[in-house]
């Protein structure tokens, strides 16, 4: 062993994996899970170093983390109250209009003003809902080419207030103020969030006796300073996703790959190339918001191993094949909630059934219904008195007493919402289920999750393993759907979905599958198991590598710092009477406009400018210049082939090994 040792912690929707890794001969020196704790991850996190051996700990130098805290944060709309100040003409958003204000201001595609900012109405707006936030958000038309008036206002709302202040231009270098301005307004919501965890994660390697450097997984694929994470959390959405396809190439050999990663809730399935994640073109999209913040390209599938499995009434006379869905819901498996509610089976066993007609989403011969714990507040009459029917132990939702309800029937569009906001925990027949009854996977109750495939697949007069090697193969055909999708969106997945059925081992032939020509890496437990299914539709290299289930753990140790700059260079051009062309090429930097009359010159200047603030990022992180891998990239707008070039982008991008 090693003196460099690291670790690494994925705190996923389910569990929470952690990983020991000798960095120097690529080791996996121990690993373990624990679950995840709700609403505050930190309680996993402690679980799982509990498991782990505590003088080996003491040796740790590198810690980087990976956790779901920004993007739960989100879709759950528990981030801290903010106002966001849009500068310039832009509507304000119809869900933001309680708490945005529009004001004069802003620049041309040129970096001039085009309007004076007004700051008498910034004042006035600040001082009215200083009380009700506790910070605030700003953006501005072409702050990327000029910042000024961001800036301004961030000076005057800092001297009103003393709150922090989120600037679009520090986040995001793409044109789309009001894109600048979400992200702005999620990070800076973000803020206190992320400070309260990632403070109590280093304070607890501190109680154990470490003394470590501590990084986090940003959403690109790149690793940033817990300090650095802290003022902008909002790059950390998805740094889940960009685990897994890094824990895969690292785990697998493997430069290039593409990951699949099935996890409780979702299967992402994301690529890597040359040992550089690819990044989407778009800005991520979460809870609806569309942010600028560069992410990893990836899709995702609302399916995963604790997936809601289900019929549907409409479609149990109709198929010719057993029809179930997947998801998207999820729920505990019956497997793991025969060991937290021991009295499960014998409810199931004596439940009265309802008709094959009558299934829903809600209503299933496996899926039980009870309180999630969570404090019911701001309920409306008639989802209280849904709520107050549920029981702290499991029931089926149609043994429950609806008779004050017209007509007695169950309002199941208010069970849906409660489901939605969390008052209400669905217990049924899931994927994991799946695993216990084919003898794959053996961590929880085997017998229920027998008698859960049994209740099911007597609705198609199926024996109970002939309907879970059927559910098995579906998942493989959700997971061969999305990958296809993922490398050649040209197709509609309706299309792929009638192949796979014809094709691919589903209905009548298995003659023709898809084939892949670069490694596809399977991580998450237990994907193994998914290996010969998957095969029926992939023609590929299929691997499950040694450690697939802490990948994501590992992703977060393979993860290289990295510092982008992208600078836009306008070019000015006239037409002379002989038909030459007078060019002039405007670089906007954080110093401001420089002109030039050359282009070498321009690119030259603009590069510099790049390779100097990569290298101080870098040596404000400990690496030196040498160790630093720089990446150029110059494109040019061209509307007319017979005129020059209207724009020039330039992304310069560094990279280094996170070490200590």
């Amino acid at each position: 062993m090693s003196d460099n040792i690291s670790l690494g912690i994925d705190a996923g929707g389910t569990y929470t994996d952690a990983a020991l890794v000798d960095m120097d001969g690529r080791v996996i020196l121990e690993s373990k899970k624990a679950l995840t704790t709700y609403p505050n991850p930190l309680g996993g996190i402690q679980n799982v170093l509990d498991l782990l051996d505590s003088e080996t700990l003491k040796r740790v130098k590198l810690l980087s983390v990976s956790t779901t805290f920004a993007t739960n944060t989100i879709l759950e709309k528990n981030g801290a109250p903010v106002a966001l100040i849009l500068i310039g003409s832009q509507k304000i958003p119809e869900h933001l209009k309680d708490n945005c204000a529009v004001v004069k201001g802003g620049h041309n595609y040129r970096g001039a003003e085009n309007e004076e900012l007004d700051l008498d109405a910034i004042r006035e707006y600040v001082l009215s809902v200083k009380d009700k936030v506790s910070a605030f958000a700003v953006s501005s038309f072409y702050s990327i080419l000029n910042p000024d008036h961001e800036k301004a206002a961030r000076n005057l709302i800092h001297e009103l207030t003393g709150y922090p202040v989120v600037c679009g231009y520090e986040l995001a270098h793409a044109l789309g103020a009001y894109e600048r301005g979400v992200t702005a307004y999620l990070n800076a919501s973000l803020l206190p969030v992320a400070r309260t965890f990632l403070e109590a994660v280093a304070e607890e390697t501190e109680r154990r006796g470490m003394s470590v450097k501590t990084t986090m997984l940003k959403c690109n694929g790149a690793v940033a300073m817990f300090s650095e994470v802290m003022e902008r959390p909002v790059e950390t959405i998805f740094s889940g996703p960009a685990a897994s396809v890094l824990g895969a190439s690292f785990l697998s050999g493997k430069e290039t790959c593409l990951a699949i990663d099935v996890g409780g809730t979702s299967t992402d399935v994301s690529m890597i190339e040359d040992g550089i994640p690819q990044i989407s073109d778009l800005g991520a999209t979460v809870g609806g918001w569309k942010t600028k913040v560069r992410a990893i390209k990836m899709e995702t599938i609302a399916a995963g191993g604790d997936s809601h499995i289900w019929v549907n009434a409409a479609n149990v006379l109709e198929a010719r094949l057993p029809s179930v869905t997947i998801g998207p819901r999820r729920v505990i498996p019956l497997c793991r909630a025969a060991v937290m509610y021991p009295k499960i089976a014998e409810t199931i066993t004596n439940h009265w059934a309802a008709h094959n007609m009558s299934l829903n989403e809600f209503m299933q011969k496996t899926t039980l219904v009870l309180k999630s714990g969570y404090e019911a507040t701001n309920l409306s009459p008639d989802e209280m008195k849904v709520y107050q029917k549920m029981s702290e132990e499991p029931a089926f939702i149609d043994d429950l007493n609806w008779k004050d309800f017209p007509e007695g029937e169950i309002p199941f569009d208010i069970v849906e919402t409660l489901v939605n906001k969390r008052l209400i925990q669905l217990i049924g027949f899931t994927p994991t289920d799946v695993l216990h009854v084919t003898g794959e996977f053996s961590e929880w109750d085997v017998e229920i999750a027998q008698l859960g495939a049994r209740k099911l697949a007597e609705i198609f007069n199926m024996a109970k393993e002939d309907f879970c090697r059927f559910v098995k193969r579906k998942f493989a055909k959700i997971m061969a759907i999305e990958t296809v999708l993922f490398l050649n969106d040209t197709f509609s997945r309706d299309e792929l979905n009638l192949f796979a059925d014809k094709f691919g081992g589903i209905g009548d032939s298995s003659y023709l599958r898809f084939k892949v020509d670069i490694p596809i890496i399977l991580i998450g437990a237990p994907v193994r198991c998914f290996i010969p299914e998957l095969g029926e539709f992939l023609d590929a290299e299929i691997i499950a590598p040694d450690h697939y289930a802490v990948g994501n753990a590992v992703g977060c140790l393979a993860g290289k710092l990295a510092k982008r700059v992208e600078i836009r260079i306008e070019v000015e051009s006239k037409e002379e009477e002989n038909g030459d062309w007078t060019l002039r090429y405007n670089t906007f930097t954080s110093e401001g406009q420089r002109a030039f009359s050359n282009k070498d010159a321009a690119v030259h200047y603009a590069e510099s400018f790049a390779r100097k603030d990569i290298f101080k990022y870098m040596n404000e992180n400990g690496i030196a210049d040498a160790d630093v891998e720089i990446r150029v990239k110059a494109k040019e707008m061209i509307y007319n082939p017979q005129k020059p070039p209207v724009q020039i982008d330039l992304s310069v991008e560094g990279f280094a090994e996170n070490k200590v």
